[in-house]
C-alpha cells in the first residue's frame, strides 16, 4: 500500500497510512504469541496416500489468530518505514504473508468498503487491491459474490468424469444469484491462441486461449479496463465483455493486447448447486488481488501442467493450512508417480510386453501388499521360496511328457498340502494380500491365486483367471484356465495385444482349475456345470489378463474397509485402483506406439478397412438396395435424456457440433475391457487436455442394471440409460451392430463417418488424426 504511486505522491496520505500500519502492527504484536490456529498438522501416511482435507474449513479461525505474526512488533516497525523509503515494501510483504492478509482483510472490511463507489474512492480501492498479490479465504459469515475465486479442493474433481477438467483449478465467479452461477476457469491453459478458434478478434489473435469450462462454444474476455462499451462489471476493477471497444483501444495504442484474457467455454451451476458444493467442501471461496486474475505469473512449463502451478501458488499465498495442503498434495502426487512407475515396470515384465502378456503375477501381488506397509526383503524371499518349493515338489512326481492336466493335478496336490483354503468372511482386509498368505499359509481362493498361478507358470503351464472370477459379483470362488498360446487366424504369429482377442481361435482342450475346490482340475463342460447359472456362457469363461485379478483384489480391499468405516483406507485403495488404471493406459499406449513404429502402415490399413466397408455398402446401393444414410439426429431427439458420469441427465442437444462416437460395449466382454482403457485415454487427451469437440456415448449391452452401473462408473463420458431398452435396440439396429466392442463415429455435421471407429482409434491411439474424416470416404455417410 505504501509503495503505491498514488500514496507516494501524496505526503498526507502517506503519513496517514503509515500511522494506520503502526497501529495495526502494535495490535498484532500483542497477539503474536498465540500463533495461527489455522495451520493443520501434517496428515498421516494413509491420508497422504488416499485423500486430503477439503480446503473449506467447517470452523471459523479463532479471533485472536487473525493477525498472528511470525516475528515481533518492535523490529517490524522500522523495517516497514525503511523498506518504504527504498521502494521495496512489496517485497517485504511477501516475506510475511500473514501480515499482508491481515492488513488487507482489515482495510477491506473497515475502510475500502466505506469509500464511495465512484470517483477517487473507486480508484483508490482498485489501486489498493492491485498493489501486491494477496489472497484470503471468505469467512463463513461472508456471502459468495461475483468476483471471488472458487478454489477446487484436492482430489474432489480428479476422477469426476466430464468434470475432471475442474481438478486443481480456480474459477472466477462472474455471475451468482437466484438463477444460478457461472464463471471461467482461469488457470487451465491450452496450446491454442484466440486466432485458432475465431477470426472475429484480429487484434487478439496471438493471445493465449484458456479453457474456461465444459459448457458452450464461445470465446469470452475479461479485463480490468473500465468504461468499455457492452462490458459487464464483475466486481471492483474487473469486467468481462466489450471486445469490439477493446480492439479499438488496442489499435489506437491506448491499451495493450496483454491487458485482456480470453477463455473458451465456461463453467455453470444450477440454482443452489454451487452453495451445495461449497458446503460439501468441493470449493473454497477466496478473495484475491486483481493480479491473480488478470496477470498471473508466467512459467516456462507445458500447458497441461500450468494449472497445477497456479493452484499451488494460490494456496501458498493463502498461507496457513492451505500451504500445508499444497505441500501434502505435492508429496502425494510424487508418491503416486513413483507407484505408477513401479506398476508400469511390473506390467511390462522388464521388457516392452503388452498388458495381456504380463506374466509375473507374484510381483503384482507384492506391489499391492506394499501399499499397506513396506515389504521386508526377507518376506519377499519367502514368497519366492514358497513358489519354488511347491513347483519343485510337483515336478518330482511328473513324467517327462506329462499333459497340462496332469501337471496341474500334481501342483494342486502339493499346493494344498502346504496352503489351506480359508473362508472369505470374518477375515481382516489384509488377509487378501500375499504377505499375509505367506505368513499364515492360508487364505481365500482369491488370495491364493497369485501363488498358484506363479507356481503353474514355473511348471510351464501358464494360467489366467476366468472373466467371471475377476468380476466383483463373482463371489469368493476363483476359477483359472490353461490354453495353448492363442494364434491369429490364418497364421502362427502370437497376438501382441488384447485388441485382437475377439479373433482368437478357441482352445477346445482348455484345462480349468477351481481353487475353491482345492485345485480340482476339470474340463470346460465340468467347469460350466458348477458355475452360477448367469456365468455359464462362453464370454464369462474367457481368460482375462492378470491386471483384472489385481483390480478385483483392490476393489475387495476398498469394500472391506468400507464395511468397517475405515474411510482413509478406502480412499487409499480407490486411489490405487486409479493408479493401476493409469499404468495400464501408459503401457498400452507405449506398446501401441512401438507397434506403430515397427509398422508405419498400421493406420493406412485401418483406413483401407473403412474404405472397404464403405465400398461394400455402396455396392449394395448400386445393386438396388436403398441408400444407407445415418444421422445422429435420427437416433436421438434433441430432448433425449442421456446420463453423464455423475449420474445426472444431459440432453442430446448438447451433442450438436461435436464429433460423437457411439460405443457399444459390455462389462462381460473381454475385448471390450481391453479396448475401453484405450478409448478413455484418447477421450482424456482430446477433451480434457486439448478441449476438442469430441464426445462418447456408451450404449450398454450388459445383462443387468448392476453390471451397467459398475462398468459405467469407469467411464468419463455419456451413456444411454440402461432401462431404455427400446432406444438401445433402435440405436444398435441403426448402425448394424453385430458384435462388440463397436465404435460408430459421427462427424460434426451429425452424419455417420464410419462404423469401424474401433480400428481407427487403435491405429491412432493419441488422436493425431482427429476427427479422422480424411481417412473415411464421403460415401460412408
Amino acid at each position: 500500500l505504501l509503495a503505491s504511486p498514488r500514496t507516494m505522491g501524496r505526503p498526507l496520505l502517506f503519513l496517514a497510512v503509515t500511522a494506520l500500519l503502526l497501529a495495526l502492527t502494535a495490535r498484532a504484536g500483542a497477539l503474536s504469541t498465540h500463533g495461527d490456529s489455522r495451520i493443520l498438522a501434517k496428515p498421516t501416511a494413509a491420508a497422504a496416500a488416499g485423500g486430503l482435507p477439503a480446503l473449506r474449513s467447517s470452523a471459523a479461525p479463532a479471533p485472536h489468530a487473525v493477525l498472528a505474526l511470525r516475528g515481533g512488533a518492535p523490529p517490524l516497525v522500522p523495517l516497514i518505514v525503511a523498506a518504504t523509503a527504498a521502494g521495496t515494501f512489496a517485497g517485504v510483504l511477501r516475506l510475511n504473508e500473514d501480515i499482508r492478509t491481515a492488513v488487507m482483510r482489515w482495510l477491506d472490511k473497515n475502510l475500502l468498503r466505506k469509500l464511495p463507489k465512484f470517483g477517487r474512492g473507486k480508484k483508490l480501492r482498485q489501486d489498493v487491491r492491485s498493489t501486491v498479490p494477496w489472497a484470503e479465504e471468505l469467512q463463513p459469515s461472508d456471502e459468495i459474490s461475483s468476483g471471488c475465486l472458487l478454489v477446487a479442493s484436492p482430489d474432489t474433481f480428479r476422477f469426476a468424469g466430464p468434470r475432471q477438467v475442474l481438478d486443481q483449478t480456480a474459477v472466477l465467479l462472474v455471475r451468482h444469484g437466484a438463477t444460478g452461477s457461472s464463471g471461467f476457469i482461469i488457470n487451465r491453459a491450452t496450446q491454442f491462441t484466440v486466432g485458432d478458434v475465431t477470426k472475429k478478434l484480429p487484434m487478439f489473435e496471438t493471445n493465449k486461449l484458456f479453457l474456461g469450462g465444459d459448457i458452450g462454444e464461445g470465446v469470452y474476455m475479461i479485463h480490468g479496463i473500465p468504461g468499455l462499451r457492452n462490458a459487464t462489471q464483475v466486481s471492483d476493477g474487473l469486467y468481462y465483455g466489450g471486445s469490439e471497444h477493446a480492439m479499438e483501444l488496442v489499435q489506437a495504442g491506448k491499451a495493450s493486447a496483454e491487458d485482456f484474457r480470453f477463455f473458451f467455454k465456461y463453467t455453470a451451476w444450477a440454482p443452489g448447486a454451487l452453495q451445495a458444493e461449497v458446503q460439501a467442501g468441493c470449493w473454497c471461496p477466496v478473495k484475491t488481488s486483481l493480479d491473480f486474475i488478470l496477470k498471473p505469473n508466467k512459467h516456462d512449463i507445458h500447458y497441461s501442467k500450468a494449472h497445477k502451478v497456479y493452484w499451488h501458488e494460490l494456496l501458498r499465498t493463502l498461507g496457513g493450512r492451505f500451504q500445508n495442503i499444497s505441500v501434502d498434495t505435492l508429496t502425494k502426487e510424487e508418491m503416486e508417480r513413483m507407484k505408477m512407475e513401479e506398476w508400469v515396470a511390473l506390467l511390462q515384465d522388464g521388457s516392452n510386453c503388452s498388458v495381456p502378456d504380463h506374466a509375473f503375477v507374484e510381483n503384482g501381488a507384492l506391489a499391492m501388499a506394499s501399499v499397506v506397509s513396506a515389504i521386508p526383503p526377507a518376506l519377499m524371499e519367502k514368497v519366492y521360496a514358497l513358489i519354488e518349493t511347491v513347483a519343485a515338489a510337483a515336478q518330482q512326481g511328473l513324467e517327462e511328457n506329462a499333459t497340462p492336466a496332469q501337471t496341474l493335478t500334481a501342483l494342486s496336490t502339493e499346493f494344498f498340502r502346504m496352503f489351506t483354503v480359508a473362508p472369505g468372511t470374518g477375515q481382516a482386509p489384509e488377509a487378501l494380500l500375499i504377505d499375509s498368505v505367506a505368513d499364515t499359509l492360508q487364505g481365500e481362493p482369491l488370495a491364493l491365486a497369485p501363488l498358484y498361478v506363479a507356481a503353474a507358470r514355473a511348471l510351464g503351464v501358464p494360467l489366467q483367471a476366468l472373466n467371471c472370477s475377476t468380476q466383483m459379483r463373482g463371489g469368493t470362488d476363483m476359477f483359472l484356465r490353461y490354453d495353448k498360446r492363442p494364434v491369429q487366424e490364418g497364421g502362427d504369429t502370437p497376438l501382441l495385444d488384447g485388441e485382437g482377442r475377439d479373433a482368437m481361435v478357441e482352445d477346445e482342450n482348455a484345462v480349468f482349475v477351481s481353487l475353491g475346490h482345492e485345485g480340482t482340475v476339470m474340463t470346460k463342460d465340468e467347469c460350466r456345470k458348477i458355475l452360477p447359472a448367469d456365468q455359464q456362457d462362453d464370454l464369462s469363461m474367457q481368460p482375462m489378463p492378470h491386471v483384472q485379478l489385481y483390480s478385483r483384489v483392490m476393489h475387495r480391499m476398498a469394500n472391506a474397509y468400507a464395511s468397517i468405516n475405515a474411510e482413509q483406507d478406502v480412499l487409499v485403495w480407490l486411489q490405487q485402483i486409479r493408479i493401476l488404471q493409469a499404468a495400464i493406459n501408459a503401457v498400452t499406449i507405449a506398446h501401441l506406439e512401438e507397434e506403430a513404429r515397427r509398422d508405419p502402415e498400421k493406420f493406412r490399413i485401418a483406413q483401407e478397412a473403412a474404405r472397404t466397408a464403405a465400398a461394400e455398402r455402396q455396392q449394395q446401393v448400386e445393386t438396388g438396395g436403398p441408400p444407407r444414410q445415418v444421422f445422429l439426429k435420427d437416433l436421438f431427439a434433441d430432448d433425449q435424456v442421456l446420463l453423464n458420469g455423475m449420474g445426472q441427465p444431459v440432453t442430446a442437444a448438447d451433442l450438436k457440433g461435436k464429433v460423437v462416437a457411439l460405443y457399444f460395449s459390455a462389462s462381460w466382454c473381454a475385448p471390450c475391457k481391453s479396448f475401453t482403457p484405450k478409448l478413455i485415454q484418447l477421450h482424456s487427451k482430446l477433451v480434457v487436455a486439448e478441449g476438442k469437440n469430441f464426445e462418447v456415448v456408451f450404449v450398454s449391452v450388459d445383462r443387468d442394471q448392476e453390471s451397467f452401473d459398475a462398468y459405467f462408473q469407469q467411464m468419463p463420458w455419456l451413456a444411454v440409460d440402461w432401462t431404455d431398452t427400446e432406444l438401445r435396440q433402435s440405436v444398435s439396429n441403426a448402425v448394424q451392430v453385430s458384435g462388440i466392442p463397436k465404435l460408430a463415429i459421427f462427424g460434426e455435421d451429425g452424419a455417420l463417418l464410419t462404423e469401424e471407429g474401433r480400428e481407427l482409434v487403435l491405429a491412432d491411439p493419441m488422436g493425431d488424426k482427429f476427427p479422422w474424416a480424411d481417412g473415411v470416404p464421403a460415401t460412408t455417410a
